[in-house]
């Protein structure tokens, strides 16, 4: 009995020092699990925080202005013809300002105070952009306005005035001559005054095209 004491006490020590390993083992295996769990929630919060920042990105106005978006789609027509087509936001240091683009359309300056947005097809039919001083004469600006189309043709009239918040208060007048027609509109926006002259043709009537990439200029401050 004796001899077979010590052995089975060496097992049974051997069975204890295995248990304890085995509980360590297990221990160690449960101990992961804890960790494989906190980074996915961790994962979680960053993308509803990436989410939230997103959003905020798109849809939260400051006092310095509008934080915009890289493209966005517009909605317009050309000669008559419906279309919809992804526009790209681009930035003038011209003027300091920013508006969004259509792919067959490029702005670029012209001069001092003045750029122009014009269709790659024909860069003959296109929009000049004038941001006007805060303190404009407009009865002088329009007066102004209305002898430079006088001076295109003498049959001068009122154009229509899209029905948008981005025109309103504003004055139009165009004129033809011949095929091509020059629309002058003067946007009475306190913050942001802009002269905007279309020179168009009967068969590349761009002018709706012009006007919904025009509401989207935006002065920039820096």
């Amino acid at each position: 009995m004796n001899k077979l004491v010590k052995p089975f006490a060496v097992i049974s020590l051997s069975a204890l020092f295995i248990a304890g390993c085995g509980s360590a083992e297990q221990s160690a295996e449960k101990t992961p699990a804890k960790t494989v769990t906190a980074p996915d929630n961790t994962e979680k919060e960053q993308a509803n925080g990436q989410e939230t920042s997103e959003q905020k990105q798109s849809e939260d106005k400051g006092d310095d202005g509008v934080i915009r978006i890289l493209e966005q789609n517009l909605s317009y027509k050309v000669n008559g013809e419906q279309k919809e087509e992804t526009a790209f936001l681009k930035y003038n240091d011209n003027q300091n300002y920013s508006m969004y683009v259509l792919p067959e359309y490029e702005l670029t300056g012209e001069e001092p105070n003045k750029d122009v947005l014009f269709w790659k097809d024909d860069d003959s039919v296109f929009m000049r952009i004038e941001l006007l001083p805060a303190d404009i004469d407009w009865a002088l600006m329009e007066e102004n306005t209305k002898a430079q189309l006088t001076a295109v043709g003498p049959d001068v009239k009122e154009a229509e005035i899209p029905d948008d918040t981005f025109f309103e208060n504003a004055w139009a007048m165009e004129t033809k001559s011949g095929s091509e027609t020059v629309t002058s509109y003067l946007i009475k926006n306190e913050q942001q005054p802009i002269k905007l002259t279309l020179f168009t043709k009967d068969n590349a009537d761009h002018r709706n095209a012009f006007l919904e990439m025009g509401k989207t200029i935006l002065k920039e401050n820096k």
